[in-house]
């Protein structure tokens, strides 16, 4: 029974928390009391050895995020070069039938800017075959069935003569441009309404012929159709003078005959037998005398259409 006496006295012995207590008391003094630089030199210490260990790891780390942020980035990238990929090739036909449209519109401006005479109907035809060379001046139109068209049927456009018709048939009609050499168109000067020929030249400049002594034509003075001979309406555009000498005046067209898609026809409302076989009807002209020793005012008149 001694001995179990002791083991309660140790027990229950108070004094060993009080010396712990005390213990950790005078720790904790010591540390308070420890200078202050001593420990910020040990921090300094201690970082000087983690911070390499840090940017060793940290490096590969952020390489690591770099590249993931890369793969989004190039996944990101590539979904949208395909998205703009298909809308560029959807505004490239969206591009392609608007400049389609401009092109057609711009042509057909051409048509329905012409000036109708009175008592004349307008046929509007598609060029088919154009000028291609330098003795070509003549071109193919398609009008389709159902019209009567006169040989010598003003050809023309919004910006004035293109030529008249040499030949016709159900669906298509031949043109001679007033730029052929055989062309003569009787005109007039606007200013002094002088008449005269205008002269094909196989060229992009016509000539005027036979015009009288008194007249004096000036630079850019318009150049119209006189209506003589009956063939063709007075006062469609041909052109305006571009150039006087003593020998000769010459004529740009207000048409660019290179670039002709669509054409009206002009034809009368009551054309009269004349209008389509002149030489079955010799009561409505009297044909010119041949006469080589002389030059005459012919125009554009039936015996030249027939010849």
């Amino acid at each position: 029974m001694i001995w179990l006496s002791q083991i309660r006295r140790k027990q229950t012995n108070p004094r060993v928390p009080q010396i712990i207590i005390i213990a950790l008391g005078f720790l904790l003094i010591i540390l308070g009391k420890a200078d202050v630089t001593a420990v910020r030199f040990m921090q300094g210490g201690l970082v000087e050895v983690i911070a390499p260990i840090y940017s060793v790891i940290s490096v590969p780390v952020n390489s690591i995020e770099t590249v993931f942020e890369g793969v989004q980035t190039v996944a990101s990238l590539r979904s949208e070069a395909n998205r703009l990929s298909a809308e560029n090739k959807r505004l490239r036909k969206w591009q392609q039938l608007a400049e389609s449209l401009e092109v057609q519109n711009r042509q057909l401006r051409t048509v329905l800017g012409a000036v109708i005479p009175l008592d004349w109907n307008s046929i509007t035809a598609r060029v088919i075959v154009v000028p291609g060379g330098n003795f070509s001046h003549s071109m193919i139109i398609e009008h389709g069935p159902g019209y009567d068209i006169a040989t010598g049927s003003a050809v023309v456009t919004a910006e004035g003569l293109v030529g008249y018709i040499i030949s016709s048939s159900q669906h298509y009609s031949r043109v001679l441009l007033i730029s052929d050499v055989n062309a003569r168109i009787p005109i007039i000067l606007s200013d002094s309404s002088w008449p005269g020929l205008a002269v094909g030249k196989n060229g992009l400049i016509l000539q005027l012929d036979f015009l009288p002594v008194e007249s004096d034509p000036t630079i850019n003075e318009s150049v119209l159709t006189s209506g003589h001979g009956g063939l063709l309406p007075a006062g469609i555009p041909v052109g305006n003078v571009s150039s006087v000498t003593n020998e000769t005046v010459l004529v740009k067209p207000t048409v660019d005959l290179r670039k002709l898609s669509f054409v009206t026809i002009l034809t009368r409302k009551n054309a009269t037998d004349f209008m389509f076989s002149p030489d079955e009807n010799n009561s409505l002209y009297s044909p010119l005398i041949q006469r080589d020793s002389e030059r005459l005012f012919e125009g554009l008149n039936s015996r030249e259409l027939i010849q």
